[in-house]
């Protein structure tokens, strides 16, 4: 099926608000209308192209049904659905978004012991 809508959750839409805001508020308006432009552009591609994104099913052998695409250092996790594609949630790139969404530590031991957390 192709042509699916694209919808957001509550918090990811008001995660969306809250980037571009600190955007605009960092580096001006017409930053946060390029960045926003950005992201429509490539969230619109999944109506066409659901799978475009990483499974994370795939990735991390997770039983879900979830995938992320990166754009502009976030990664937006999505769920396809028949008719409709639903970014879920946003995390920024620094976040550790898998231990977030599902307890799972991707954090080499390494590199805990090196910022001593």
């Amino acid at each position: 099926m192709t042509g699916r809508k694209i919808a957001y959750s509550e918090i990811a839409l008001s995660k969306r608000k809250a980037i571009k805001k600190e955007i605009k508020d960092r580096y001006g308006k017409e930053r946060a209308d390029k960045f926003s432009e950005h992201i429509s552009k490539s969230i619109a591609k999944l109506k066409n192209f659901p799978e475009l994104g990483v499974s994370l099913r795939d990735k991390y052998e997770l039983d879900c049904d979830y995938y992320m695409l990166f754009i502009e250092h976030n990664y937006f996790v999505y769920r396809i659905h028949d008719e409709m594609i639903l970014v879920l949630e946003i995390f920024n790139e620094k976040e550790d978004f898998m231990f977030q969404l599902f307890g799972v530590v991707t954090t080499s031991q390494d590199t805990l012991d090196y910022w001593d957390e």
